[in-house]
């Protein structure tokens, strides 16, 4: 049954628009990890069904050398801007599958919460975007602007194939606005992105002797890899937060007194918040800058992993003869991967101890993104979410990377912000990620009012 009111077509489809958000979180599209290919390949055709069952037109599943992507459009709105809508439907690998409490790939609902992997990232977002349009188009028929879709399958590993296809063909999803869905939210507090950092993910190797050695035959004379691995790291940042790297923060653009007093609007105890969520009393970093400052626009160097040496239960009186650890740098406007690698290369090779060897393999990067918040798009969407959620939205920068923001700015030359309805606290990439059921449906009703704000602009 038909409405001229997306919104109530939107509450009719509850179970349904949530039957295929559980359908698709049960595909474990875990992107980093090349035993779950074919489980991208499945949740891309998934993906293109949705889309094609609501409404969607010149639906493709475009292959490349990694995961697909998957493109959709509805072009009938003469003389309207066009929209594109980008999100992922991959997702992180599960490590330490021994902390979830809830199978990660059978949604579990627990009064108004669903646990899952993916569940706030990002297959939520995705869902919602393509139900919203689903509903505007099946309530009146018509959409009020055109719109263009562009799904990837590797946002959580670097996303090398978006990459490649927007930078080789951009005249297939030339855009005036782009709707990057793939964020989140601050705790009953509406939010739209205009800036996200940055990354720049390594590898370091550090190799000590030939083979692994009797720790009682060569210990006191051979060099441990181990040791000199954990030397490195603690010469790459200080026990205040400062990253230890010459040059890197003389790479910063500076941030402007009129952002300084956009973050002064927003009323919240950030520290207070944070040390809730992390379950901590100490919040780290340098203290010498607010929590919403070195969140948002200050770089980070974080350890993720170290591997090497015996590992197993038991012992083993063993010199390794290798160690790695993965390292990460968020990155701010006036870094990119490029300008920052040789800097980290030459902090690497000052502080390697003798008899070792070190090196700094890249991993993947992405440049940081900045959007203007008094473009016409970003005004018009943060007024729809105002009027949504009743209450004043906040212009936020994000301190995680969406690296194809920037590259969508960059040869669209279109409006680009970033949407998500997912708490902050919602656990993304941990064990247990969930997010509110009640959240998630408000998110697509959100969404259909901001395409239908977008779409009374005047096209550009």
């Amino acid at each position: 049954m038909n409405h001229s009111d997306p919104h109530k077509l939107i509450d009719e489809r509850r179970e349904e628009i949530f039957a295929d958000y559980a359908e698709l979180l049960r595909i474990p599209s875990i992107s980093a990890l090349s035993a779950h290919d074919a489980d991208t390949q499945r949740a891309a055709r998934f993906v293109s069904e949705m889309l094609r069952h609501q409404g969607l037109e010149h639906i493709e599943v475009i292959q490349t050398d990694g995961a697909p992507l998957v493109y959709a459009d509805w072009m009938r709105a003469p003389g309207k801007p066009i929209l594109l809508i980008y999100a992922h439907y991959d997702v992180q690998p599960i490590d330490p599958a021994r902390e979830w409490t809830t199978p990660p790939f059978e949604p579990t609902v627990q009064g108004d919460v669903v646990y899952g992997r993916g569940v706030t990232d990002d297959k939520n977002n995705l869902t919602g975007t393509i139900h919203a349009v689903g509903a505007l188009l099946a309530a009146r028929g018509t959409l009020p602007l055109n719109i263009r879709f562009l799904l990837e399958g590797e946002e959580e590993s670097g996303g090398e194939a978006i990459e490649h296809f927007v930078r080789t063909q951009p005249e297939r999803i030339a855009s005036d606005i782009v709707m990057v869905a793939d964020g989140g939210m601050y705790p009953n507090q509406p939010t739209l992105c205009y800036g996200c950092r940055g990354i720049l993910y390594t590898e370091i190797v550090v190799q000590g002797p030939q083979r692994d050695l009797h720790s009682g035959g060569f210990g006191g004379v051979a060099p441990n890899p181990i040791f000199a691995l954990a030397e490195i790291l603690t010469q790459l940042k200080d026990s205040q937060g400062h990253i230890l790297i010459p040059g890197l923060y003389a790479l910063m653009s500076p941030i402007s007194v009129s952002e300084r007093a956009l973050w002064q609007t927003i009323d919240r105890d950030f520290d207070s918040e944070y040390r809730a969520q992390i379950g901590t009393e100490v919040l780290t970093g340098e203290t010498e800058y607010g929590v919403i400052e070195r969140n948002w626009a200050r770089p980070t160097l974080e350890v993720h992993g170290i591997i090497g040496g015996f590992q197993d239960e038991g012992s083993k009186t063993v010199i390794p003869a290798s160690a790695r650890a993965k390292v990460s740098l968020r990155l701010v406007p006036g870094q990119t991967p490029e300008n920052v690698l040789p800097l980290l290369r030459a902090r690497v090779a000052a502080v390697t101890p003798a008899g070792i060897k070190a090196t700094v393999e890249p991993i993947h990067g992405g440049l940081p993104f900045y959007t203007d918040v008094t473009s016409p798009a970003f005004t018009t969407t943060m007024a729809a979410l105002s009027e949504e959620f009743g209450k004043p939205a906040w212009a936020v920068r994000s301190g995680g990377s969406i690296p194809i923001s920037a590259i969508f700015q960059e040869m669209l030359g279109a409006d680009v912000f970033c949407i998500g309805f997912g708490q902050s606290s919602d656990g993304a990439h941990s064990p247990n990620e969930h997010t509110s059921v009640s959240m998630f449906h408000r998110g697509v009703h959100a969404l259909a009012r901001v395409i239908d704000a977008l779409g009374a602009m005047p096209a550009v």
